[in-house]
């Protein structure tokens, strides 16, 4: 079964040439991926063209800087297969996820979108520990405790998203809207196994934080439209709470605690197979 792999990158060389290389060394071969390029000022775009010699992929430029939203809808609207799989620039994928993932939801076809667990890496490619999801997320709670996906380990019907768009409303917490918009008319599983390597650790994020903390109290408004509802009023002041408290962190360079506190700690042989896996990937890339 054919499936189309959507990525889209903005000034991403430092990691760019380790995510699709983690692509290609894919146990699934059966698959074509779109690299689509927003209008990247550094090297971007020279590294995806380095790979257009492989008549499975793709490479897209107008060179305009139009979003993740917009570039993730369009993506959407090239893919012509049954499945669609979302990838971002600077994480890297297990080589059984797509593997893993088709065969799922071949079996069990009752399943819109399909996620998995995810190691938490930081910079350097070291792993801190395991991202866990909920496996069946069923609920609008899911949703805001961060159980319902892992955004970049999805891969779904092609046909559900374009069905169900990503919102140019909500900047950086556009995922939390789709599922929060679609959780009780949709199946969703997540494979309870790290089948990501997800780059948090170290990252520069404060603003992006506090936009994403922005949107969901957006969200939240909208959803609990009533003010004096007791869930509206307990999950916005949980929401400015943590956006206080990551502000306080980083002020002393200590927002690393709060992005660690995320996942769950990893067994001494689960982190040795899980290292031999990734350094293998990055070997392959030297």
């Amino acid at each position: 079964m054919l499936v189309c792999i959507g990525l889209s990158f903005y000034n991403a060389e430092k990691y760019l040439d380790i995510a699709i290389g983690s692509i290609l060394n894919q146990t699934y071969t059966n698959w074509k991926l779109f690299l689509l390029d927003d209008g990247s000022t550094d090297g971007s775009l020279e590294i995806a063209l380095s790979y257009a010699t492989d008549r499975r992929i793709r490479v897209i430029s107008d060179g305009e800087n139009k979003g993740l939203i917009y570039r993730l809808n369009q993506l959407v609207s090239m893919c012509d297969t049954k499945y669609f799989a979302r990838m971002d620039a600077d994480d890297i994928m297990h080589p059984d996820r797509l593997k893993k993932q088709i065969t799922l939801l071949e079996c069990r076809q009752e399943i819109d979108v399909v996620g998995s667990w995810a190691y938490s890496i930081d910079v350097n490619n070291i792993i801190h520990g395991i991202l866990r999801t909920k496996e069946n997320p069923n609920s609008i709670l899911d949703v805001f405790s961060h159980k319902c996906f892992i955004h970049p380990s999805i891969t779904g019907k092609t046909s559900w998203f374009r069905s169900n768009r990503y919102s140019q409303s909500y900047i950086r917490i556009e995922d939390q809207e789709l599922w929060s918009r679609t959780i009780k008319r949709s199946v969703f599983f997540n494979m309870t196994e790290p089948l990501l390597f997800y780059r948090e650790v170290g990252v520069p994020y404060l603003k992006k934080y506090l936009q994403s903390m922005a949107g969901e109290r957006k969200l939240i408004t909208v959803i609990y439209s009533k003010k004096l509802s007791l869930m509206r009023i307990c999950m916005l002041f949980k929401n400015c709470l943590k956006s206080l408290l990551y502000i306080l962190l980083t002020m002393f360079r200590l927002q690393n605690i709060l992005i660690k506190s995320r996942s769950n700690k990893i067994g001494k042989r689960e982190q040795i197979i899980a290292n031999l896996i990734l350094k293998n990937i990055l070997l392959k890339k030297k």
